[in-house]
C-alpha cells in the first residue's frame, strides 16, 4: 500500500474538503486537518560528517514520514491517506530530491511533485 505525498508551497492550492483526509507537515498552523505536526528542522551535522554517520544517514523529514507510515498501520491516531508537505518555494527541489532518493520514502509514498 502507498500513500500519496504532496510537496506545496501555498496551502490555498489544496482544497478544504480533502484536508480532513490529510496529515499536514508545516511550520504553520492551519484549520480542518487530520493531524498536523511541524516540519523538522535539518541536522546541523549534514554534510559536515563522514558517509554513514548515526546522525547524519537519515534526515528528520524522512523519520518523520516513516513515522507516519508506521502509525497509519498500526491505526494511532485519525486516520488518513494523503500527507501533505508545506515548504518554501527555494526549498522544494531539495525536499523533493530528499525524498525521491530516500528507499523507504519511495516505497511507502507516491511522491506527487
Amino acid at each position: 500500500m502507498q500513500l500519496s505525498v504532496y510537496v506545496v508551497t501555498d496551502l490555498s492550492d489544496w482544497p478544504l474538503a480533502r484536508r480532513s483526509d490529510a496529515v499536514l507537515v508545516a511550520d504553520q498552523a492551519a484549520e480542518g486537518w487530520a493531524r498536523q505536526i511541524s516540519l523538522p528542522p535539518p541536522s546541523p551535522f549534514r554534510k559536515v560528517h563522514g558517509a554513514g554517520c548515526s546522525c547524519c544517514s537519515r534526515e528528520g523529514l524522512s523519520v518523520t514520514m516513516a513515522q507516519l507510515f508506521q502509525d497509519r498501520i498500526l491505526g494511532v491516531g485519525q486516520p488518513f491517506s494523503t500527507v501533505v508537505l508545506l515548504v518554501k518555494t527555494d526549498e522544494r527541489p531539495e525536499v523533493l530530491a530528499m525524498l525521491e532518493q530516500d528507499v523507504l520514502v519511495r516505497a511507502r509514498y507516491r511522491v506527487h511533485g
